[in-house]
């Protein structure tokens, strides 16, 4: 008999498609992720060439404490008052809708941090991190690979020193971008609300204390 002509099975035909649409979903999210850091990037070069001041939070508004939080959480280095900047604003901004300042504040902040984060999960996912040997980074990737989300959300939610460490620790482990910004975005939310309502409460007893309210 003639040469035979082989032809792909319907297993390996299958795995070819499944390899195809994973290198474009890769794809899609990659560039995404691309975009929003350019985008912080620039946010934060208009940032610091219209010298936004906190002292000038209740000029700016909403929009000082987006700019400020947003810059503060894309940072891995420069120091940012984010955190004066969401417990100003609750004790400074005025509400509205009927919506108490503290709860627009929470997320107004948490949006912009949520955001910001962006930059840490892209370096981990980009594998340009110069964190591997710490011990802190070390532990929190374990965590990650187990329990992510959760990790993720716990990290948002507490006020703490290592959380850049734990964004990049999920781009290293490839989380998926939509469920990284998801549970980084609950967590922030909430931190920045109970933040800046310990500003409002504490403005509140102040005024009290001195007659002004």
């Amino acid at each position: 008999m003639g040469g035979s002509v082989q032809s792909m099975s319907p297993p390996d035909e299958k795995g070819t498609v499944m390899n195809r649409r994973r290198w474009v979903a890769w794809r899609l999210e990659y560039s995404l992720l691309i975009f929003v850091v350019a985008l912080i990037t620039a946010f934060a070069f208009a940032f610091f060439y219209f010298q936004v001041e906190v002292s000038r939070l209740k000029d700016y508004g909403y929009i000082g404490v987006f700019a400020i939080n947003l810059i503060g959480a894309a940072s891995m280095i420069l120091p940012m008052p984010a955190a004066v900047s969401t417990v100003g604003g609750g004790a400074i901004l005025n509400s509205y809708l009927g919506i108490p300042t503290f709860v627009l504040v929470g997320v107004v902040a948490g949006l912009a941090e949520a955001l910001g984060e962006f930059t840490g999960y892209a370096a981990g996912y980009g594998g340009r991190i110069i964190i591997q040997e710490r011990p802190e980074y070390q532990w929190l990737r374990r965590w990650m690979e187990r329990h992510g989300v959760i990790t993720m959300f716990v990290m948002s939610v507490l006020p703490n020193p290592f959380f850049d460490i734990a964004g990049a620790a999920a781009g290293v482990v490839r989380m998926p971008l939509g469920r990284f910004f998801l549970t980084v975005l609950a967590g922030k939310i909430l931190k920045d609300t109970y933040m800046a309502a310990a500003g409002d409460f504490s403005a509140d007893i102040l005024s009290g204390l001195l007659g002004l309210g």
